[in-house]
This record gives structure tokens, C-alpha cells and sequence, in this order.
């Protein structure tokens, strides 16, 4: 356990250690600026605590789950059907498991525009699968439901430094 100083030091080092990552960009690359992006951290009934957060897909507003164990990003099957469209979607034969959810198939699609913030995100690759028992879950826990969510892939990809304690997540811009 971490306490006082030591915690303000390991927490400076990791945020130092993420800054020295973001400057290691290739010259082809330009550098950003920081996005600072809400978050909103809820209790589930004494079961442990979700982050979820804002995003707009394809300027739709949505709500997804922050899931930094997740290693892809995910978004809804039905939604993204809907919303983007069932022809962008790409079938692959392949088993998918997750929290108490194994699917068989996974489909994969492209986003033209995913928002978090002001941080804009152009031609996003992310995966489709049913989060019906995701959100059945929910629904007993009297939660809003999620039409997403955001994996690590995305949050290396942006260097993202999460500040539990603000409620808040940084990205590049």
C-alpha cells in the first residue's frame, strides 16, 4: 500500500512516465496537446465500482464503459447496426470471451469519428458483439444502459492518464 508521500511520488512518476511516451513520436507525428475528459465513477450496490463515460460516435452522444482490462474497444452490435450501418460491419469466425460472455462470432467495423471530449478520433477500428447481458445487468442494478466500451487499445493509442480521484481521464488531442 502506498501512503502519503510515496503516493504523491509513484502517481507523479507514472504521469512523468506517460508525458515521456507521448514525446517519443515519430518526426512524421506532431505533437498534442492534453484532453481532459470526465468521467463518472458509480457504486454497484456494494459490488465494486464502474467508470463510465461521454463519447460521441459519429456525432451520436453515447455512454460507454471505461474498461482499462478490456483489449479492445467494443461497441453494441445493435447500435452499431443501426447507427453506422449493418453493411460496414465485417464478420470473423472467431471465439471472443469476456466477463461471463463467450460469443463465436465477432464482427468488426469502422467508425468515421469518435469523439471523447474534444478528442477527436478519425477512422477508429473497434469491434461489435451483443451487450445485451451487459446491460441486463444493469438494468437490475437500476443503471443507465451502454451502447460501448472503451479498451486499452484506445487508451494507449491516445497515452491516457486516469485520475480517479478528479473523475477525470487525460488523452492526446
Amino acid at each position: 500500500m502506498i501512503l502519503g508521500r510515496q503516493k504523491e511520488t509513484a502517481y507523479f512518476l507514472y504521469f512523468r512516465t506517460s508525458i515521456k511516451i507521448m514525446a517519443k513520436k515519430s518526426p512524421k507525428e506532431k505533437v498534442t496537446s492534453l484532453v481532459t475528459v470526465k468521467l463518472s465513477i458509480e457504486d454497484l450496490d456494494k459490488s465494486g465500482y464502474h467508470v463510465f463515460l461521454k463519447v460521441k460516435v459519429n456525432g451520436k452522444k453515447c455512454r460507454f464503459l471505461l474498461d482499462t482490462g478490456a483489449s479492445k474497444t467494443v461497441i453494441d452490435k445493435g447500435w452499431f447496426e443501426k447507427n453506422v450501418g449493418k453493411d460496414k460491419l465485417k464478420t470473423v469466425k472467431q471465439e471472443t470471451s469476456g466477463l461471463h460472455s463467450v460469443v463465436h462470432e465477432s464482427y468488426f467495423g469502422k467508425i468515421d469519428e469518435l469523439a471523447l471530449g474534444k478528442a477527436i478520433i478519425k477512422k477508429f477500428s473497434c469491434a461489435a458483439i451483443d451487450l445485451g447481458h451487459v446491460n441486463g445487468t444493469y438494468k437490475k442494478l437500476n443503471k443507465q444502459k451502454i451502447h460501448g466500451i472503451l479498451g486499452s487499445d484506445l487508451l494507449l493509442q491516445q497515452c491516457a492518464v486516469i485520475d480517479y480521484k478528479a473523475s477525470q481521464m487525460k488523452l492526446q488531442a
